[in-house]
């Protein structure tokens, strides 16, 4: 049960870095904005907002499809599941274990999205042509908190991924146990 999401956003996180690239941003941590870099800044303020808004519309819409998806997951079927296998009295610990952990990833990536979310507004409210350095620092930190996010998509699927074997592998003890072959 793989979803596939890492195509889209490894578009939209390379989207993010030419924004960054477009101004020679390497690390707003590592290095300090030159003067050149402030022009470019500057001069290019409008296409950098423009992309910038694209990106946040697209993501936005995004962390909606891919919200709702994950939370069906969870809610729809495996919650469901698991509280059908555990009201007939099999064992469900392995399938709750990674119910609950996906859970918590979940969370995760709600807050973490949140996190990015206002950060990208916070930039996108910046004049980029007055505050140039202001505009640079909350690119940057835009950006971390953008792969943030892309972490927790990955952490989500592998749950997903750990719920899948979790569930192949009670699926083999109960046909086993019941003498189907599956």
């Amino acid at each position: 049960m793989k979803i596939r999401t890492a195509p889209v956003l490894a578009g939209m996180l390379t989207s993010l870095l030419v924004v960054a690239i477009s101004y020679g941003i390497v690390s707003a941590e590592s290095t300090s904005i030159t003067d050149a870099q402030l022009n470019r800044i500057k001069t290019n303020c409008v296409s950098a907002k423009n992309t910038l808004n694209q990106i946040h519309a697209s993501d936005a819409l995004l962390r909606v499809n891919r919200g709702q998806l994950y939370e069906s997951m969870t809610t729809k079927l495996m919650s469901r599941f698991n509280n059908r296998v555990d009201s007939n009295h099999y064992d469900a610990k392995n399938l709750i274990s990674v119910t609950q952990n996906y859970g918590t990833a979940l969370t995760n990536f709600r807050n973490d999205y949140q996190s990015y979310e206002e950060q990208l507004s916070n930039a996108l409210s910046i004049d980029c042509t007055k505050e140039p350095v202001s505009f640079y620092d909350s690119v940057a930190s835009s950006r971390v908190k953008r792969t943030q996010v892309h972490v927790d998509v990955t952490i989500l699927h592998q749950y997903i991924n750990d719920y899948e074997s979790a569930y192949k592998d009670f699926a083999a003890i109960f046909f086993q146990a019941h003498g189907v072959n599956n």
